[in-house]
């Protein structure tokens, strides 16, 4: 089943090929969090489909049959194992599967999963398939919205940019799969993750919320005795969990800092107003945009290094924002 706020990029892609629009090469740019490989899937599911009825596939087919038990012959799939880029050899090895024709005899799907972990060695492989591309053979990307992807990959595909959806679509989808939450905390939750719905519901799911405030309560605490460790040992281990506890400190900051300067609107947290107003009168704007800068430049290393390094990045962290921001 489809996302709603991906129904109308299906359509626009099944009417592109049912007008002999299609493209052999679709690379899907995209935000974690949307959904996008179902996108991804339900497309593909469509081309490999025998007898297709307009925008769907029959479901009845021997192909529908294969795709909907996950072992479709004509279905191939690349991305990155145990964390290692997509290497030559798997590359190598899909374009020899395409060069037989399609064992169910249509089409063949190559769906490229974490497109930009393509090294260089691999993407050249690849581009001579693109460039002179099989009868009936169809490839799709996906990659992040910012992941670099060489150029001569990108100018031989057909680009789909994949968004946040509105916000109403995603407060009825959240409100519909997420029961007994309230309407307030699905907001709130959309704030945090950037109007991404499958994250805002792992978000709720977890009681992410209220581990929110208690973290922000102890950064207070922090605040307040400069004591390190207080806030230091508030972290989680999981590195996903401390990479989201360190947004919620960068938010923090920057909503200070837009009270500082009297912005009203815009705020990530407006439900801590009451802790974020006296937080920002304490503080100068420059400390309050150093304090962010430290956050944000500490989430990028963290997830550019090995997690080994995490809990000395942490203390890191916090002792500069005690010597160079609270001070």
């Amino acid at each position: 089943m489809l996302y709603p706020w991906l129904q109308p990029t299906y359509q626009q892609l099944t009417e592109s090929f049912l007008h002999g629009r299609g493209h052999h090469a679709l690379l899907f740019k995209t935000d974690s969090g949307l959904g996008t490989e179902t996108l991804i899937r339900h497309f593909a599911h469509w081309l490999l489909c025998q007898n297709p009825h307009g925008e769907q596939a029959c479901q009845q087919c021997k192909s529908c049959l294969l795709t909907a038990a996950g072992n479709h012959p004509d279905f191939h799939i690349l991305e990155p194992i145990d964390g290692k880029d997509i290497g030559i050899d798997q590359v190598r090895e899909t374009n020899v599967k395409l060069q037989n024709f399609s064992q169910q005899g249509g089409n063949a799907v190559v769906y490229i999963r974490g497109a930009e972990r393509l090294t260089e060695a691999s993407s050249n492989a690849l581009l001579k398939t693109l460039e002179e591309p099989h009868n009936s053979v169809y490839f799709l990307l996906e990659a992040p919205l910012q992941g670099a992807m060489l150029p001569t990959i990108q100018s031989r595909c057909q680009t789909w940019l994949i968004h946040p959806p509105e916000t109403d679509i995603a407060l009825d989808w959240l409100q519909a799969n997420c029961s007994g939450v309230d309407f307030a905390s699905c907001e709130i939750a959309m704030r945090l993750c950037h109007q991404r719905p499958l994250i805002c519901k792992n978000l709720l799911e977890n009681d992410r919320l209220q581990a929110r405030k208690t973290f922000l309560q102890t950064f207070w605490r922090f605040f307040k005795s400069r004591d390190v460790l207080l806030l230091f040992t508030a972290f989680d281990k999981e590195k996903e969990l401390v990479l989201q506890q360190l947004e919620w400190l960068d938010s923090f900051f920057a909503d200070a800092l837009k009270a500082k300067m009297d912005i009203a609107i815009g705020w990530t947290n407006p439900d801590l107003q009451a802790g974020i107003l006296p937080f920002s009168q304490q503080l100068s704007a420059q400390a309050l945009l150093k304090g962010h800068q430290i956050l944000q430049q500490t989430r990028q290393d963290l997830q550019q290094v090995n997690a080994v390094n995490l809990e000395l990045m942490l203390l890191n962290c916090l002792t500069q924002l005690v010597l160079e921001v609270f001070e």
